[in-house]
């Protein structure tokens, strides 16, 4: 068959340039120290511990913030978030329905233990990412029938059906490729010593809230790494987080907090880079996930909010995001109740429904459920702004007739138990990837393993084959506005925001790549001082 490249819609590139808020840091804002010279290491304070350092399983945002500088993939993004070959040579060449992708391997590349990236490794990683039973990249591979190495130097997926997400999909976490040799080594073990293709090699993490990096030796681009290592530490407490970027202690803060933004805009040696966020922060009410994320069957658990749609609804009515942006995040946020943000050519026109404590009061009453309703809402503890606004929707729920008790849990705890569906409703955000389909279908597919509400709807599953086996634009908004529709019928999740991220960094430090994806990349990062 005729072969086609592929191309991002226009579109979403067209409005790339409207997520994309940042280029790389050094080039203006604040005085340096001099300039930019090799050697040196950088210490970046994360908001969260991250899970696993597998990406079969991994799960959280800072996850993919180490793997950025360690885990390579087929393909990224560049400032303007579009799509970009990394590992792979050139963009896919896709059959004219849509079933085959071929993709051409950079040439020469080796893994960061010495051994060649060909295409024998990218066919074993996706098969592995494919049909390990713990795979988080499952679902999101679940169209790909088959994975051919045509030669060394070429891969070719064959699909069950035209899947317009793919590429999108191969610039995360399920296009990075593992060292073959030390998979075979460690199996499910693998994220205890990874080994990737990336500018900096996993040296060591002595423990949780530590991670260790050392500059590859066998990167294929190594002679623009000036850095000789970077080390990932985790602050939760934001307010220590800033107080650290400030004296020093930190060279880059992860995600500085709407509150502490004034302080930093004017603390010496100190820069701030903000970009609107691809993702969204909301609820997820655990209605069926029953046997764990992903799992079969699924059904209805024990709390008032998974046994009543009626509730659920009323609960949401209680919700006023604009009030909620004010109080918690200063007013930065962009309030919304769907997960495709307003920048993106997909975003749909949907209303989001007003505050309506009557309706809210008439719904609890037709549900027959006595008052005051418990509900337990989980949010990561040590933070302060999910601390707020817990209390927040506490203080909006009571009207209502809900009781909220507000639970504060450790980050990866509370993933922990939400996947394993310990939990009635669950704080968390979404970092967002460039494709709509990425914020939805891994929510809302029943096989998904981050489908902690565990969603299983008809309506919604067979509009998300919809979407993903059309690539006409005008076609996939509108399914993705009756998509928008169903999950305000269904209230599984609760949208509130789209937030923006705010990268700080001490102004001695340059060369940081900052985007819309919120990923901090190091690899043309330099030392100053």
């Amino acid at each position: 068959m005729r072969q086609r490249r592929f191309l991002l819609p226009a579109a979403l590139v067209a409005a790339a340039g409207l997520v994309a808020c940042s280029t790389p840091s050094g080039t203006g804002g604040g005085p340096s120290s001099g300039p930019a010279k090799s050697g040196g290491t950088v210490t970046i304070g994360l908001a969260e511990a991250p899970d696993a350092l597998d990406p079969t399983v991994a799960s959280t945002y800072v996850g993919r913030i180490v793997f950025a500088n360690m885990c390579e993939k087929l393909y990224d993004v560049d400032a303007d978030l579009r799509i970009q070959p990394q590992l792979a040579a050139a963009e896919p060449e896709i059959d004219e329905d849509g079933k085959s992708y071929t993709i051409k391997l950079r040439p020469g590349v080796k893994f960061n233990d010495g051994t060649p990236l060909d295409a024998a490794a990218v066919k074993t990683t996706i098969d592995h990412y494919r049909t390990d039973p713990k795979s988080s990249r499952a679902a999101e591979l679940s169209s790909v029938e088959s994975v051919t190495a045509v030669d060394d130097e070429t891969v070719r997926l064959d699909l069950k059906v035209p899947f317009s997400p793919l590429t999108s999909i191969l610039a995360d976490r399920s296009g990075m490729i593992l060292s073959s040799k030390q998979l075979k080594k460690l199996g499910g073990d693998f994220g205890t010593d990874p080994v990737c293709v990336g500018p900096f090699a996993f040296e060591e993490r002595p423990s949780t809230d530590r991670i260790v990096l050392k500059k590859s030796t066998e990167y294929y681009d190594k002679a623009k790494v000036r850095l000789d290592g970077v080390t990932f530490t985790v602050v939760t407490q934001p307010n220590v987080r800033a107080a650290n970027l400030r004296s020093g202690d930190i060279d880059i803060a992860d995600r500085v907090e709407p509150t502490d933004t004034k302080q930093l805009e004017s603390a010496e040696g100190v820069k701030l880079l903000p970009v609107t966020s691809l993702g969204y922060d909301g609820m997820t009410i655990n209605v069926s996930n029953s046997n764990g994320a992903g799992k079969s069957p699924h059904r209805t658990v024990d709390n008032p909010l998974a046994r009543s749609a009626e509730l659920r609804e009323a609960f949401a009515l209680t919700i006023d995001r604009d009030a909620v942006n004010k109080v918690v995040n200063e007013g930065q946020y962009v309030p919304a109740c769907t997960p495709i943000p307003p920048t993106s050519p997909y975003a749909t026109d949907t209303p989001c429904p007003k505050v309506d404590v009557a309706r809210a009061k008439q719904l609890v009453r037709q549900s027959g459920v006595k008052t005051p309703i418990p509900v337990e809402v989980v949010v990561q503890a040590a933070n302060s702004q999910a601390t707020k606004l817990g209390t927040v929707i506490q203080s909006m729920a009571k009207k209502a007739g809900f009781e909220v008790k507000v639970q504060p849990t450790e980050f990866t705890t509370g993933l922990s138990n939400a996947q394993a569906g310990k939990f009635e409703v669950f704080n968390v955000g979404w970092s967002g990837r460039l494709d709509p389909d990425q914020n939805i279908a891994p929510f809302w597919d029943p096989t998904s393993t981050n489908s902690y509400s565990g969603a299983d709807y008809d309506d919604v599953t067979k509009l998300i084959a919809e979407e993903r086996a059309t690539t006409d634009e005008a076609e996939r908004k509108r399914i993705f506005t009756e998509l928008t529709e169903a999950f305000l019928e269904h209230n599984n999740l609760i949208y509130l925001n789209h937030p923006k991220l705010i990268l700080g960094h001490r102004t001695d430090v340059t060369g940081i790549a900052y985007f819309g994806d919120g990923l901090i990349r190091l690899k043309t990062a330099a030392k100053t001082g």
